[in-house]
């Protein structure tokens, strides 16, 4: 009855639509009778029908070939990065870890929880089945991050990175590493999921391995897996697989795993291939989330640059790094992302306004030695018995190194050991490359270490030419120009009150461009760094830093070029870097010169000009003591 009931009201429904259905008909079909009437509903009927009939099949199809054709595209993308996933382990094959290969001649990415127990070579499978040497190149202990090179080809299958910073909940993703070695040929395991969420923060958890700014997924990451890649669903590579949590005492997955975004290796690739333990940066001040939710400073010390460029407690800080700021925990975020000694811009507001600024980031640890992980090299643990877990996921990984390394004997030469590397010979080669090109494009000098130059300048202020001269010796520098107090600076009493007022640092920095070129055996400790943003050009440059007792300075070369194109001189500490620039040079003097030298404004970040017209070298140390004596009056 009740069906009977829905039945009539469903009549009763189609009923009262009637003639609304003939009234529609009738706009279409005006002034016709019944017989006509009854045609044309005959024939929408039909149509309709037709319509049903022939189009339910069609959108089925369509669904059912898209799967498909999903399908298809999701198991090409896996076939083609697939190549590019590499199995880590010691040299003994006792557990392993996962990576991925960067670059054709063999850099590779892992986890520094993977590596940190193999030794400095170790061995690295492919999906070809084949296994290849490796060796260290560079850690970051702080973001466990390590970068090792395969060796024996120059031919590598490699990763194309994506751009991490676009990733959204919700994007499909594919990990591919060697959870619990289950490939005996190397080919990897593949999980499949979303991302769960981004700007993840996972704290330290008893180590130093800090997970900032990072991808969660729900895609299966189990022991074995840490160090392999998070691709997003076109096989671009968006992340590193390093940790996951974990069900306490079964060490059950739980769909909770997280990924080093590839924004924040990216920031580090270069300074890894420098051989070097790298560092995160920490700034100088503090900063807290106040109720109404603005990122306000907390505490800023006085030594710093951002005091210096007068920010002060009860600020609100509004962006770091070009990425604006919604609390205390994203500062932190985005600050764990940066490599120490790098130059950041903020920008924050005070009672005057917006203000921009660029400060130096300091070392976090300032690691000497690699740092022992607290259960590295540690038995695996019994799956059965379980341990608490919410770590890096492959306890099993490294760990299970051999009591001897075995080293290679044809790459043994590949590998030095110094204090603050994790592999000196990488450093030396890029110091000898760069160090090297300088000195050819120096072949010809004409002078020594104890002359004088005199470099005939010219400017422009407030609208009136001015014209003199820049001199630099290696006891003293001085600038001379027409119609201003002339400026002496002594090499052994640094004072920034001996430094021209509209150019300051000037003759600091250029007491360290005459050692470069002239004396750089007068030098303590020369390091290659990395690559960097240099501000405020924005280029791209490889960075060399020189030792000069308490001064330490950072000389920037752009690729192809053999000269420096600017140098940043830290003099003390609690003062402003001297951040000296060159332009254009020449090589027909008897030194190289700049067509044009500046100096970067710390207040404004803009760069005031010398142009220069002319070099030419002048008297011997004895001169020179001479000529400093007559500054000196000039000066005072």
């Amino acid at each position: 009855m009740r069906l009977h009931k829905q039945s009539r009201a469903n009549r009763g429904i189609y009923n009262s639509r009637r003639p609304n259905l003939q009234s529609t008909i009738a706009g279409h079909c005006p002034n016709v009778d019944d017989n006509k009437w009854s045609l044309c509903r005959a024939l929408v009927t039909g149509l309709l029908v037709l319509l049903v009939f022939n189009s339910t099949p069609h959108a089925a199809h369509a669904d059912e070939s898209s799967i498909v054709n999903r399908q298809q595209r999701r198991i090409e993308v896996i076939e083609r990065i697939s190549p590019s996933v590499v199995c880590v382990m010691p040299p003994g094959g006792q557990g392993g870890g996962s990576g991925v290969l960067i670059s054709a001649d063999g850099y590779a990415i892992s986890n520094y929880h993977v590596t940190s127990g193999s030794g400095d070579f170790m061995k690295c499978g492919l999906n070809d089945g084949k296994v290849y040497d490796a060796v260290i190149v560079g850690i970051d202990p702080t973001g466990d991050v390590a970068l090792i090179k395969l060796l024996g080809r120059d031919d590598f299958p490699f990763c194309t990175p994506g751009d991490s910073d676009l990733v959204k909940t919700g994007d499909e993703v594919v990990a591919l590493g060697n959870p619990f070695l289950l490939a005996s040929d190397f080919t990897p395991t593949v999980t499949y999921g979303i991302v769960s969420g981004v700007r993840r923060y996972q704290y330290p958890a008893g180590t130093i391995l800090e997970y900032t700014d990072c991808i969660q997924i729900d895609a299966s990451i189990n022991p074995g897996n840490s160090g392999g890649p998070l691709f997003d669903i076109d096989g671009k590579w968006i992340g590193t697989n390093g940790r996951a949590s974990f069900e306490k005492r079964g060490r059950i997955n739980t769909g909770a795993a997280y990924a080093i975004s590839v924004r924040q290796i990216l920031l580090f690739i270069e300074h890894l291939k420098s051989g070097r333990i790298v560092d995160h940066g920490r700034v100088e001040f503090t900063v807290r989330t106040s109720p109404e939710g603005v990122v306000e400073v907390d505490e800023v010390s006085q030594l710093s640059d951002a005091w210096r460029r007068g920010m002060r407690s009860g600020d609100e800080l509004l962006s770091f790094g070009d990425r604006a700021l919604r609390s205390a925990n994203d500062f932190k975020n985005i600050l764990g992302i940066f490599p120490d000694s790098v130059r950041v811009p903020i920008s924050y507001r005070n009672s005057d306004g917006v203000q921009t600024a660029t400060v130096r980031l300091l070392p976090l640890h300032g690691f000497d030695k690699a740092p022992k992980l607290p259960e590295e090299r540690r038995p695996e643990p019994d799956p059965k018995k379980g341990e608490p877990d919410d770590h890096p996921d492959d306890h099993e990984g490294a760990h299970d190194a051999p009591d001897e390394p075995k080293v290679p004997e044809q790459y043994a030469h590949l590998f030095q050991q110094k204090d603050g590397f994790a592999n000196y010979y990488f450093n030396q080669q890029h110091q000898d490359r760069l160090i090297g090109s300088l000195e050819k494009s120096l072949a010809g000098n004409s002078t020594r270490a104890d002359r004088t130059w005199e470099l005939s300048v010219a400017t422009t202020i407030d609208g009136q030419k001015r014209t003199g001269q820049l001199g630099v010796g290696p006891q003293a520098a001085w600038l001379e120009l027409s119609g201003l107090r002339s400026a002496l600076q002594p090499r052994s009493e640094y004072t920034e009150q001996n430094e021209p007022q509209l150019f300051r640092g000037l003759l600091a920095a250029t007491l360290q461009w005459h050692r470069l070129f002239q004396d750089r055996k007068a030098f303590s400790e020369i390091t290659y760094i990395g690559s960097e943003h240099l501000l405020p050009s924005g280029r791209i440059v490889r960075t060399l830093t020189t030792q000069d007792g308490t001064i330490q300075s950072r000389w920037y070369f752009q690729e192809g070029s053999p000269l420096p194109i600017g140098a940043d001189v830290q003099m003390s500490v609690g003062v402003d870097e001297a951040r000296l620039r060159f332009e254009q040079w020449k090589m027909d003097g008897p030194v190289p010169f700049p067509a044009r030298v500046g100096i970067v404004d710390n207040d404004t970040e803009t760069v005031r000009w010398l142009d220069v017209d002319s070099l030419k070298v002048g008297g011997t140390q004895d001169n020179k003591s001479a000529s400093v004596e007559v500054k000196t009056e000039v000066a005072s």
